[in-house]
């Protein structure tokens, strides 16, 4: 789908830790590294799009902007720690809106197998932007609401998505991973960048540091040890950190 000017905007989500005086905002680097890269894949993607008539903002500019956010929340009442969204606009200027962080549940997250393949030929479905409908679409037809809860009756909190060769790729707001316990001594497994997702920034901060591993992993088997009860699953993203999940299975998908 081309990517016309008034339709997308760049986006990287964050977190401001009001009660941190080293690191307020987590994995800063990343983040600018990640809307400069998809500033430039949209470049050679679909140059018809802004990305190649307008440059990207500084550093600067951004954490400028970060900061006049943070200030403005702090102004309302928000004093703890907020969940922010970068965006760089159409005309190059950065723009965050602020919200107040609401931490994930201890216990595991309900996911569910999406029911159709995703198609990532689009670049809106590899690097994040505010054109989202994909994903939308998805938790949509399978009841998911975002909202935790661990009542047996709850709907789904999130969708996984998979791709045309039957190959894991991601939820629609994280990035995922699973152990096989018939595999006790392998890591947690990611899919792989090549099947097609969003590279998160807390994704790519755990593959350095080797806390998970790629590989490809295919929906059989994660249905297979999810019925078997012999799969642990982990999600994770920039804003919400590290949290688990279990995968519910129907006979739909």
């Amino acid at each position: 789908m081309p990517a016309d000017d008034a339709s997308f905007q760049l986006m990287t989500a964050l977190v401001y830790r009001a009660g941190s005086s080293d690191e307020r905002f987590p994995l800063l680097s990343r983040h600018f590294a990640r809307l400069k890269a998809a500033h430039a894949a949209f470049q050679q993607e679909e140059p018809s799009s802004w990305c190649s008539r307008v440059a990207m903002p500084s550093d600067d500019q951004m954490l400028v902007a970060l900061h006049a956010a943070v200030q403005a929340a702090q102004r309302e009442g928000n004093e703890g720690d907020l969940r922010l969204r970068l965006l760089v606009q159409e005309t190059g200027e950065p723009r965050v809106e602020a919200f107040p962080l609401t931490p994930m549940p201890e216990y595991p997250v309900r996911l569910v197998l999406d029911d159709r393949p995703s198609s990532y030929s689009d670049p809106c479905m590899r690097y994040k932007t505010t054109r989202r409908k994909k994903y939308d679409d998805a938790r949509s037809r399978r009841g998911a609401t975002l909202h935790p809860s661990d009542a047996p009756d709850a709907p789904p909190f999130d969708a996984i998505l998979w791709n045309a060769k039957g190959e894991v790729t991601e939820t629609t707001i994280a990035n995922i991973a699973f152990r096989f316990r018939d595999r006790p001594h392998e890591p947690y497994l990611t899919p792989r960048t090549e099947c097609g997702l969003l590279q998160g920034v807390m994704r790519s901060e755990l593959l350095e540091i080797g806390s998970i591993q790629e590989a490809t992993i295919l929906v059989e088997e994660v249905k297979k040890a999810a019925r078997d009860n012999s799969l642990s699953v982990i999600c994770f993203n920039a804003v919400r950190g590290i949290f688990s999940a279990y995968v519910a299975i129907d006979d739909s998908v």
